[in-house]
């Protein structure tokens, strides 16, 4: 098997070390030598002609002469620069290599002998005083290099003692699982005698899926960019324990993140991250207990209470007694059993209080837990589970929810044979209700309370379902679906949030530009089986988009695009499209504050006609659907030619919608519509927030459209043709 190349050519094993390089040749001797020899080949060269020529010339014996002597005198110089200079400099600059090389242990560095070195001295000068200033720099190095690693102990020591001194157990991991750091405490609280071993996986000792869990929670936090404003930021409490089930851990897991460079523009990864444990066992035990001994208290005083209020009404029935001793028995009788009941209630009540505000909780978005059942059920090729809905917030234990939803997928699947599942969060008046949608029939109450003592797989301290849903104050039952024939669902109630996000404070529009333009928004007839479609059968995508501006003939454009896709009447919160947009042109600063969306969120971003091609994808075979559609339809239509798509099918838009069925009066933003409708408003104010609440919307017209007669998708583009025509010959007069 080969293996990929690691560097350049150069570094591969068995390439050649490259060849020393030559060193440098000493070019004035060999000028000295050409002149000389040029010189003295002159010479001989005139004396070679004299010769020759037989006669005596005073002339040229005199260059021969002077030739000669500048020879000899040529020679002689070049002898005494090499000696006296060239030399010199060469041994100079041996020894200024050796200085380079020592080190600086006295007062100052290595010397040079002046006087040695003649004409060359202040070279020689230049050189000791460079010694000198290399040999004080060292010195500093030395000396900081010394105090920082003394600060560095220092800052050990400290670390060392506040982590000996915690009474809680801390360990250091990266997203392995590997130990990086623990202190003594949680040798203690682990009770491991031995180390827990640096660099070995803290999965030996603990048990893997609550910390897995947790992580993965705060990964999609992160991830999501919600940790910037959460409650909680980067941290979340878990309940886990030992492998050998001995120890049940209360703990805290702190994500350590890196931050990308500065132009990338996205998120901070998670390195690793900090737990802090403390030793719960005693304290869930004796909740254990408590429970145990509420239970009998409370849940065992109702079969004795039955039998008090049938003897009272035995009594109250038999005729032996005296009519005053009759009346004084049953009223004695009916006070005390009336007393009883009310104080079971109470002691029920106040039980059910303590089991739930002693377990660990927290906030959680619906969208998040429901993810997080898709992924533990997802292993499990039998069953599939299907994100609808609008989200929402809900207050309780993340791990223990996920835990009993996987369970009950699994109990509801092995009896109905099911494989299909929806799973929701809808808001009521106190509670926030999970529904577990399956084609079939409702399960039998007596079956329902039988899987209530059923244990959790993965649950710790064997938790069943019953406790799971007394520590969360909340019942489970099963119905069949409203308005869904053939459909049914388990209903569990959760509390909502007690601090739910604040609400986002981007401005928005009140309401962006009607456009009622005739081209864009009055749509021929659809001839054909789709056209004569019931509304309430259709596939559709709710779209809606973010823009630099108002005006796309003068230049704004999309900076974000997102849908989600309804079908058989359901939100498919899981199947969304959702792209930033470079728009090539800077974002106004007027318009961030309407849609949050900044210069360096799109800087790496891809530009709308790569973006395009995908959404028509996405859409394809829909019906399309946005509130104030004709405002987003002008965005698109004009980039068809770039991104080389058309988005030619049937459009329906909310607002004129919303018009056809309220009137011209009153408010027809998004928001008002949804306000008058009763619709929950969560994750407003971005293109996937609003897509969802238009589609929460857009359901709700259907029916209501369907009241009125309009049954087609024919049906809606006429009626929604008639208000645009008498839209554009209002503004033509």
């Amino acid at each position: 098997m080969s293996l990929p190349a690691t560097g350049t050519a150069s570094s591969a094993p068995n390439a050649a070390p490259p060849a020393p390089s030559p060193p440098p040749r000493r070019m004035a001797p060999l000028v000295f030598r050409l002149v000389g020899g040029g010189l003295v080949a002159l010479s001989i060269g005139l004396t070679t002609v004299v010769r020759d020529s037989g006669a005596a010339d005073p002339l040229l014996t005199y260059a021969i002469v002077m030739t000669g002597a500048i020879a000899a005198g040529v020679w002689g110089l070049w002898l005494a620069v090499d000696r006296w200079l060239l030399r010199a400099a060469e041994t100079l600059s041996r020894e200024a290599g050796l200085i380079a090389h020592g080190n600086a242990e006295g007062a100052v560095g290595g010397r040079v002998p002046l006087a040695r070195y003649g004409d060359l001295q202040p070279i020689a000068r230049a050189v000791n005083d460079l010694s000198d200033k290399l040999a004080q720099m060292r010195r500093d190095v030395a000396r900081t290099v010394a105090d920082s690693t003394a600060k560095a102990e220092e800052q050990k020591g400290r670390l060392a003692a506040v982590l000996r001194d915690l009474h809680e157990g801390v360990i250091v991991c990266n997203t392995r699982h590997q130990v990086l750091l623990y202190n003594q405490t949680a040798l203690d609280i682990l009770h491991l005698t031995g180390d827990l071993g640096l660099g070995r996986s803290l999965l030996h000792v603990l048990v893997a899926e609550p910390v897995a869990h947790t992580l993965e929670r705060l990964t999609l936090r992160v991830r999501e960019g919600r940790h910037v404003d959460h409650e909680h930021g980067t941290t979340a409490q878990f309940i886990g324990s030992t492998t050998d089930g001995r120890i049940l851990l209360a703990g805290r897991m702190s994500a350590i993140l890196a931050d990308p460079p500065a132009d990338a523009g996205e998120p901070p990864t998670i390195t690793g991250y900090v737990l802090t444990l403390s030793d719960a066992t005693r304290e869930l035990a004796a909740l254990g207990q408590r429970d145990a001994l509420l239970r009998e208290a409370t849940e065992g005083f109702r079969a004795p209470i039955a039998n008090l209020r049938a003897a009272v009404e035995t009594l109250y029935d038999n005729p032996d007694l005296g009519p005053a001793d009759r009346a004084a028995f049953e009223s004695a009788m009916m006070e005390s059993t009336e007393a009883l009941s009310q104080r079971l209630e109470t002691v029920t009540s106040a039980y059910r209080s303590v089991v739930a505000g002693s377990w660990p909780m927290s906030d959680i978005h619906s969208n998040n837990l429901i993810t997080l059942v898709r992924h533990r059920v997802g292993a499990d090729a039998a069953t599939g589970v299907t994100l609808t809905g609008l989200p929402q917030w809900v207050h309780g234990d993340s791990y223990t929810l996920v835990v009993l939803f996987g369970h009950l997928i699994g109990s509801v699947h092995a009896l109905t044979g099911a494989t299909a599942f929806d799973l929701s969060a809808e808001s009521g008046d106190r509670w926030v209700y999970l529904d577990l949608v399956w084609p079939g029939s409702p399960i039998p109450s007596a079956t329902l309370d039988g899987w209530l003592d059923q244990p959790l797989p993965g649950g710790l301290g064997g938790l069943t379902v019953g406790d799971v849903l007394q520590h969360h104050r909340s019942t489970v039952w099963c119905e069949p679906v409203p308005d869904r024939a053939g459909f049914a669902r388990l209903r569990v109630p959760l509390p909502p949030a007690q601090s739910p996000p604040a609400a986002h404070t981007l401005l928005k529009p009140s309401a962006r530009p009607e456009f009622f333009d005739f081209g864009l928004l009055h749509q021929p007839l659809v001839t054909s089986e789709l056209g004569r479609t019931p509304l309430d059968r259709l596939h559709y995508v709710v779209f809606d988009t973010e823009t630099t501006g108002l005006s796309p003939s003068t230049g704004d454009e999309i900076i974000q695009i997102a849908a989600v896709r309804v079908v058989g009447g359901r939100i498919l919160t899981g199947e969304t499209f959702n792209a930033l947009v470079n728009p090539q042109r800077p974002i106004p600063a007027e318009s961030i504050p309407f849609h949050g969306i900044t210069d360096g969120m799109v800087a790496d971003k891809p530009t709308v006609d790569k973006v395009l091609p995908g959404f028509r994808a996405f859409v394809s075979g829909a019906v399309m659907v946005a509130h104030n559609a004709a405002f987003d339809l002008k965005f698109l239509k004009m980039k068809e030619r770039a991104s080389g798509v058309r988005f030619d099918g049937p459009v329906l838009d909310t607002m004129l919608l919303s018009r056809m069925l309220l009137g011209n009066d009153g408010d027809h933003t998004l928001d008002g519509i949804a306000e008058r409708l009763g619709i929950a408003v969560v994750d407003r104010h971005t293109a996937l927030g609003d897509s969802l609440v238009t589609a929460a919307v857009f359901l709700r017209m259907v029916e209501m459209l369907r009241d009125r007669n309009i049954t087609t998708l024919d049906d809606a583009i006429r009626g929604a043709n008639i208000l645009v025509e008498l839209a554009a010959r209002e503004r033509a007069f």
